[in-house]
């Protein structure tokens, strides 16, 4: 007779890292683990991320099939992120440490035409806009582009 004993992980996901970080991903790093830690043959192992974006509170999760690295696709530029991993068996489950971490800022979208007034004013132009709806990250400059048209 065969007696097999399950128990919850031992420890969560340590030295979890971001090893790199991009616009719209980043790629997480961490210290393999093998049966002394996960006490089962068959385990899982999930990111779960949060972020606010227009003051509304995403959360998700993904299944990671790599063995100490995964990269996160999909994400938004210039956002602030939390995450953790959790080592999961059929008896329980054990968290990394929270990590917190921005992406990195992006080209911004496009400034709404609808928004773009102006006129001229004794010798000069005037024009005032709204900032593009995607931002992307802190937006310094603005470059302004002048056309001459000419009506025969």
């Amino acid at each position: 007779m065969i007696s097999l004993f399950l128990t919850d992980p031992v420890h969560g996901p340590q030295n979890v890292e971001v090893v790199d970080i991009r616009s719209r991903q980043l790629t997480l790093q961490w210290e393999p683990f093998g049966y002394a830690v996960t006490r089962c043959h068959s385990y899982n192992l999930t990111v779960h991320y949060q972020y606010v974006f227009n003051q509304q509170k995403f959360e998700a999760e993904e299944l990671i099939q790599t063995s100490s690295h995964y990269t996160l696709r999909g994400l938004r530029p210039f956002m602030t992120i939390r995450l953790r991993l959790a080592l999961s068996n059929p008896e329980g489950k054990m968290e990394s440490e929270e990590l917190v971490v921005q992406t990195e800022e992006d080209v911004p979208g496009p400034v709404p035409l609808e928004s773009i007034q102006g006129g001229p004013f004794e010798e000069k132009i005037y024009i005032q806009w709204k900032p593009p709806n995607e931002t992307n990250g802190i937006i310094t400059l603005y470059e302004v582009r002048e056309q001459i048209v000419v009506k025969e």
